[in-house]
């Protein structure tokens, strides 16, 4: 077959390489290079005045502390005084501590323990269980859980009791960490309640473990 001027015009000289056609005639960019990744943040305590605020709070019984996880990684962790009865609190005046998952219910207030934080409580795992053991009627129970939908205070006059909070110690309690003497409450150090209430705000998670 006799090859045409065209034919010829498209042939590859000969030892020159063969290129393969580019989509639409455009030349595929270099892939950009990946960022650095961001630096781990401290796993562990860190010095309080490092800490901007927390991002959420645990408390652990069995410890007998408190910790605080950092926004900027890592945690503060301060002694705390147990309830005077142990176990979950059930009832108002049983003297016993919370257990379950609640928040930071509004600002600091001064009081007889130096500073006072409210928390939630009764949340409404703790109405649940209650109306389930026929501690109170639905309608308590309704009353609790409609408090927590529109984000106000629960009811604190219920049977499940209420005025229940993160505090210092006070002139009456003050050194008395070791000691088993609040009402339900989480007792810190008059100086820890300080550092925690500028760590924390409204909304902040508490968690109350065992």
């Amino acid at each position: 077959m006799r090859r045409t001027r065209a034919t010829r015009a498209m042939a590859p000289r000969r030892g020159a390489p063969a290129r393969a056609p580019l989509a639409g005639g455009a030349k595929k960019p270099a892939a950009a290079p990946a960022p650095p990744p961001p630096a781990a943040p401290p796993a562990g305590p860190i010095d309080p005045s490092a800490c901007l605020h927390a991002l959420r709070v645990e408390v652990r019984k069995s410890a007998r502390l408190l910790t605080a996880e950092c926004v900027v990684g890592g945690y503060v962790a301060f002694p705390i005084a147990l309830s005077r009865e142990a176990g979950p609190k059930r009832a108002q005046g049983d003297h016993r501590m919370p257990e379950g998952d609640y928040a930071i219910a509004g600002p600091p207030l001064t009081s007889r323990f130096h500073l006072f934080v409210p928390i939630d409580y009764p949340s409404v795992a703790d109405a649940d269980r209650a109306l389930g053991e026929g501690r109170i009627d639905r309608a308590t129970r309704d009353a609790i859980a409609d408090a927590h939908a529109e984000g106000r205070m629960p009811p604190q006059d219920t049977p499940l009791g209420g005025a229940i909070g993160l505090h210092g110690e006070g002139v009456r309690w003050h050194g008395d960490l070791l000691l088993n003497w609040t009402e339900g409450c989480v007792a810190l150090s008059d100086p820890a309640i300080e550092e925690l209430v500028r760590l924390v705000r409204r909304g902040t998670p508490v968690r109350i473990l065992p």
